[in-house]
């Protein structure tokens, strides 16, 4: 296969109602890739990540009709299916490169695909992924054609997989996970379709597989994964707005600094929530920005955007800005919300520990409007520079506010 353009990609494949194997695992693992696929189910199944209990097929006049609406695809990734069935995609598709993920038999020792009908339609495959021990039943030894999965013994510290007469070899991660075949079989699929040499394929979807089992539990959970694309547009989200930021900095930036942290909607901790490190402060009148947006350093706006996300979940951004009287009437003809904050209230053991006077402003805020204000501030207190804070879905909702505020908008 060249580097055209890429390819269309069907998966027909048996439906895993736990998710960690089958179409729902193929889909998953091709949306890595940034493949939108299209499926048809093949075998329903009643099981878990520990057991199958039962399989059903399906007949292939039901497949069929379900393929004939669909655009012809180029490139086809076969799960469980009944193995005679193999003929009849190849016949409808003279020119797909079909991958079969041959599954004999489950985990938990539940019987799939007759090994004797399996070897009479291996033919009608371009590419056959099986783990070693299948091989070993079927008699089959890699080649260009047939990819072996190995270390499925507990024995085994790595996980060899062989091609031709290239071998891989990658670190075995403690545990046992649901679904590995099916990843690996669908990413394989889908580095075809974008143009991947074989060789290259399995290089490409082992390295994936490893990231995604790292962060998994039990079963393939690819959807972690996406994960890092969210932090990636938290940080593209807050790097976004700085030109706002500049174009506003001396007009909102407090003598303590400004930051601005964005939080992830899982976020736990204050390294799990973007932020600018080292603040935004004033040199010469302009802002200057230490860096950009990152998840190191600490920020006070970082501990606020956690407290307001545990009460309101969609509340994820936070600022502050320098207190001006003018500042809060705005906000208040503009139709924000806003909450004034007496630090004199404070009980003696919010204002002896470090870090209790936000969570408790917050909490106070919550408990008058029940959710979150779009502004909280307070008229400072000794030692303490007086402060506005705006509160936001994200960034760019935020720096709309902030506009508001300042007489901008």
């Amino acid at each position: 296969m060249n580097g055209a353009a890429e390819k269309r990609v069907m998966v027909i494949s048996g439906f895993d109602p736990s998710a960690g194997a089958g179409i729902l695992q193929d889909i998953k693992s091709l949306s890595l890739l940034g493949i939108s696929a299209m499926g048809v189910v093949s075998a329903y199944t009643i099981q878990n990540t520990h057991k199958v209990f039962l399989a059903r097929f399906r007949k292939w006049e039901e497949i069929d009709q379900e393929l004939s609406v669909l655009p012809k695809p180029e490139v086809i990734k076969v799960g469980l299916i009944f193995p005679e069935m193999i003929k009849l995609i190849r016949e409808k598709y003279p020119s797909a490169t079909i991958v079969w993920n041959i599954i004999l038999r489950s985990s938990s020792g539940y019987d799939f695909e007759p090994p004797e009908i399996v070897m009479e339609n291996l033919a009608h495959a371009d590419f056959i992924l099986l783990n070693n021990e299948e091989a070993g039943i079927l008699g089959l030894e890699p080649s260009d054609r047939i990819i072996v999965t190995g270390g499925h013994g507990k024995e085994v510290d790595k996980i060899i997989v062989k091609y031709g007469r290239i071998t891989f070899e990658t670190p075995r991660l403690s545990g046992r996970y649901h679904g590995t075949g099916c990843a690996f079989s669908s990413l394989f699929a889908g580095h075809l379709s974008l143009g991947y040499s074989p060789e290259e394929a399995i290089r490409a979807s082992i390295e994936i597989l490893q990231k995604v089992l790292v962060r998994s539990h039990e079963q393939v959970q690819p959807e972690i994964l996406a994960r890092d694309w969210m932090k990636f547009d938290v940080l593209d989200s807050l790097n976004g707005v700085k030109g706002v930021l500049l174009s506003v900095g001396e007009k909102t930036v407090p003598e303590v600094g400004q930051n601005v942290s964005y939080a992830l909607p899982w976020s736990k901790d204050e390294f799990e929530v973007a932020k600018f490190p080292g603040r935004i402060r004033l040199k010469e009148g302009k802002p200057v920005f230490v860096s950009d947006a990152s998840f190191a350093d600490y920020s006070h706006t970082a501990r606020m955007a956690l407290v307001a996300k545990s009460v309101s979940p969609h509340v994820r951004c936070v600022t502050n800005i320098r207190y001006c009287p003018e500042y809060v009437d705005n906000a208040v003809r503009s139709g924000l919300t806003v909450f004034k904050y007496d630090r004199n209230s404070e009980p003696e053991d919010v204002k002896n520990v470090d870090g209790k006077s936000m969570e408790w402003m917050i909490q106070q805020a919550y408990k008058e409007f029940g959710r979150i204000p779009d502004v909280i501030y307070d008229e400072g207190f000794w030692g303490k520079e007086a402060m506005i804070r705006i509160f936001g879905r994200n960034p760019k909702e935020v720096m709309e506010k902030i506009k508001k505020i300042i007489g901008i908008i």
